[in-house]
């Protein structure tokens, strides 16, 4: 027996969805290790020092005319710091500040993209140390000829995240305030995976790495 004209056109109805599902979904850009970075600038006893975090793994998925389905992702193994002082990184890696032996790691999440009148901002949770805080994080988004770049700026109290407790609190001897200063050139889009079937397991989706 055939189907019906209604049945026919709810079967068109569903596969035009699934295409609309697909092509409004977020793509994936690489990041282009060499290209990028994430860096930091600090002040002790008075003098500005910066510092970056390099070995950085990133997953971007935007798209502006799709915000909820755009998100970031970014760990950093906070072993690989660089301040360009050795006996300054050899501290920072301790106990009184990151803390590496038991957290090696700190993650970047987005939460949610939202349209302002100065542009796209993303609600982010950080997780430094053990402590999650929600952040908002501002960024400025380029499209290339061969993908896009990314730049953001963010002033983060270092005393939010346990980071120099104790004596090291004195703002005298180090101040509270850290700007993280996030540059990312992005190679081309991937085509985003389709999503999955109700039921099935979805496969993990890939990760840009440096």
């Amino acid at each position: 027996m055939s189907a019906g004209p209604n049945a026919a056109r709810a079967v068109f109805a569903l596969v035009v969805a699934g295409f609309a599902g697909v092509a409004g979904a977020a793509p994936l850009y690489p990041v282009v290790a060499a290209q990028s970075s994430v860096s930091f600038i600090g002040t002790q006893q008075g003098e500005r020092f910066t510092g970056a975090f390099p070995g950085f793994e990133a997953h971007i998925e935007y798209s502006a005319a799709d915000l909820p389905g755009s998100r970031f992702e970014v760990s950093i193994p906070l072993k690989s710091l660089d301040s360009k002082s050795a006996e300054r990184d050899q501290t920072l890696v301790t106990a009184d500040w990151f803390d590496v032996a038991h957290f090696p790691v700190a993650t970047f999440r987005t939460v949610a993209m939202r349209a302002t009148p100065t542009g796209v901002v993303a609600d982010a949770d950080l997780s430094i140390k053990g402590r999650t805080k929600r952040i908002v994080f501002p960024f400025a988004w380029k499209a290339t000829g061969t993908g896009a770049t990314l730049d953001a700026r963010v002033t983060l109290d270092r005393l939010d995240f346990g980071l120099g407790g104790g004596e090291w609190a004195d703002e005298s001897t180090v101040a509270r305030k850290v700007d993280v200063v996030v540059h990312l050139t992005l190679g081309p889009p991937a085509i985003p995976a389709p999503p999955a079937k109700p039921g099935s397991k979805a496969p993990p989706k890939p990760t840009a790495k440096p």
